[in-house]
């Protein structure tokens, strides 16, 4: 991916939530048996280097065939684990913001939006629960929300796609006044998004802080 096509991916993800509280985000191991359908406007998993959906799963100890067992035409990607598709058991494939969705091997051919609205049944049960999760985004994002005891995180452009990582106050101060982070990414980032996490009642929310673009 290049630096071009991370930009974009950033600067829509803070056109989109930049003046919006967002959730904390999580991931759970669990057993689903029933059936399931494609999330409607889920992102491609763009394989970045442990960051992607894919890798979420396997990070997890998830790295099984592709799940679904419908009937397939010959001639298709099933069954290779392609990406990390997003389930939910709503027909209509909608999640509401803040709500649960679910990730679980899936091949090109049932993770295509031809197969929106399709029911999906599966033998393999295990796959995780994600919680906070926003329709079209990012693993970044996304993993950059997950709980930490650092109160900052940051999402930037990486060599092949978008990461992510915590921050301590000082290295997010740095990014605040637009000191560079070389030394803690490991690369000097064209684009960043800065989130701050705060506690909004009983519940963990983050913003965006700042960006670079």
């Amino acid at each position: 991916m290049d630096l071009g096509e991370q930009k974009d991916l950033l600067a829509a993800f803070v056109d989109r939530w930049g003046q919006v509280e967002l959730y904390s985000t999580g991931s759970q191991l669990i057993n689903y048996p029933g059936v399931l359908y494609n999330v409607d406007g889920s992102s491609d998993d763009p394989q970045i280097n442990g960051e992607s959906w894919k890798g979420l799963l396997i990070v997890n100890g998830i790295n099984s065939l592709c799940y679904v067992t419908n009937e397939t035409p010959d001639g298709n990607s099933h069954p290779k684990f392609s990406v990390g598709g997003h389930m939910t058991p709503n027909p209509d494939g909608k999640v509401e913001f803040g709500a649960d969705s679910y990730l679980m091997p899936l091949c090109s051919w049932h993770n295509s939006k031809a197969r929106d609205g399709v029911p999906f049944t599966h033998t393999n049960t295990l796959m995780l629960k994600l919680s906070g999760f926003m329709e079209g985004e990012i693993a970044a994002t996304f993993m950059a929300r997950l709980p930490s005891e650092k109160r900052h995180s940051i999402v930037y452009s990486g060599d092949d796609g978008p990461m992510c990582k915590d921050l301590s106050e000082p290295e997010a101060e740095a990014a605040v006044n637009g000191r560079t982070l070389d030394e803690v990414l490991g690369c000097h980032p064209a684009d960043f998004v800065l989130m701050e996490q705060f506690i909004h009642g009983d519940q963990t929310r983050y913003k965006i802080k700042t960006t670079s673009f």
